[in-house]
């Protein structure tokens, strides 16, 4: 009788917690959406320009997370309009250790990171040939990410001579382009007495006028400004735990400002560091991974973990949300804004939604969680699964143009694209692909 009454209450117990998660997943992934009105109306009739920052680098190359503008646009034309069954053209294939850092390619170089045992690697190849032309191999493996491995995920920024590295750990490195040779380095964790997240330092640095703008995180140091040709803390600001996205420079109600996208909402401040304004968004884990997304004196920002998106309008005194909505769920992916749509994938579902109103035009499925771009009035989107597919950058439907199984391995690094040459890599090699 007495294990009867147990199983009853094991059972009890088992019907109790199913419950309460089938209550929270609901709650978490029902259709959800909410506007104010008025600047709902508002923004329908704004006129959405911006005033763009100057591209890092030259023409054609890809020097920093999401290229030259930082906003995962490449302005290259006359790429191919389709790929044969097996993909394009391979220029070269190397080998490559675990990591997530995308790629960095200016003047003929690549730069990106991985992991090689206990060390952390920053590297330098040939873009047109793949051979390795330099790399700084150094003790780090931070321990907090059992799961998906401890190794760097932030990619490299090339300013002229200077190479910027922010490995998994926190290290910042100051390279030079040609051989390699240390300038200077940081520890974001030890100098400025910052935590280490739970999946590892993953925002790439910005550059700024002379500075380069890193997250360090936590007590006065939610974004640092250094200076870019000695390492030395010109500013350091503001109180939030870091999150994972990466900063961005843009010019919003005629004032230039830093937009950080920090662990528990975004926030704004002058190149200077002095703070602007904050909106909160507070995400499980304190995971806010995609890099905002501006138009006009518009802000967009998403998450996943059942979060959403929300479409900020900015004015001089703050931000305000325009509307909020879970159609878009970047987990670890940002989307691309092209024309008046956003593409990108909310959790493992590629979308295409309005910008003005946030409303979805057309989903796709069976990708997984992956990472796009766009060139040339196309999309180029990279699977987790290891799909690579190219397709037309249009509102009206999912229209794709060429596919093919690019790996079987887990691919979560943003492709890059610079001089006509795609380059995708996955947690064991890097390829380069002939588009143009």
């Amino acid at each position: 009788m007495q294990r009867r009454g147990r199983t009853s209450i094991w059972l009890m117990a088992v019907l109790f917690a199913c419950f309460v998660g089938l209550g929270w997943y609901h709650r978490a992934y029902r259709l959800q959406y909410q506007a104010n009105q008025q600047l709902l109306q508002e923004v329908q009739e704004a006129k959405l320009t911006s005033v763009a920052e100057p591209p890092l680098g030259q023409e054609g190359d890809w020097p920093q997370w999401r290229g030259p503008y930082r906003d995962g646009i490449s302005r290259e034309t006359g790429l191919l309009s389709a790929w044969p069954p097996k993909g394009p053209e391979v220029v070269w294939r190397v080998p490559i250790g675990l990591g997530y850092s995308s790629m960095a390619i200016a003047d003929g170089r690549l730069f990106t990171q991985f992991q090689e045992g206990d060390e952390e690697v920053a590297v330098c190849l040939d873009a047109g040939t793949g051979k390795e032309l330099w790399r700084l191999a150094y003790p780090g493996k931070y321990a907090t990410d059992p799961t998906y491995g401890p190794c760097p995920r932030a990619t490299p920024a090339v300013d002229g001579e200077r190479a910027y590295f922010v490995g998994g750990g926190g290290l910042v490195h100051c390279l030079a382009v040609t051989d390699g040779k240390p300038i200077w380095k940081k520890d974001l964790l030890t100098d400025f007495a910052a935590p280490l997240p739970k999946w590892g330092v993953a925002s790439s640095p910005l550059i700024v006028d002379d500075l380069v703008i890193v997250q360090p995180g936590g007590a006065g140091a939610a974004l640092a400004g250094l200076n870019k040709y000695n390492g030395t803390p010109v500013w350091h600001a503001q109180d939030d735990p870091p999150g994972y996205s990466s900063p961005l420079a843009s010019t919003l109600t005629g004032r230039r400002q830093l937009l950080h996208f920090s662990g528990d909402s975004l926030l704004s401040v002058t190149p200077a560091g002095e703070f602007l304004w904050r909106f909160p968004w507070e995400t499980a884990h304190h995971c806010n991974a995609a890099t905002p997304l501006v138009r006009g004196d518009y802000v967009f920002i998403s998450s996943s973990y059942g979060k959403g998106c929300a479409l900020l309008k900015v004015t001089p005194a703050g931000a305000e949300a325009v509307y909020e909505t879970n159609e878009m769920c970047n987990h670890f992916s940002s989307s691309i804004l092209v024309g008046e749509h956003i593409y990108g994938f909310s959790d493992s579902i590629l979308k295409c939604l309005d910008f003005r109103t946030g409303q979805p035009t057309w989903t796709k499925r069976g990708l997984g969680k992956g990472s796009l771009l766009a060139a040339d009035g196309k999309l180029i989107i990279l699977g987790e699964n290891g799909t690579l597919c190219l397709a037309a950058a249009t509102p009206t439907a999912y229209e794709e143009l060429a596919s093919f199984r690019f790996s079987s391995k887990r691919c979560w690094s943003t492709p890059a694209l610079a001089q006509g040459k795609l380059y995708v890599r996955d947690t064991e090699k890097l390829v380069c692909y002939a588009v143009k």
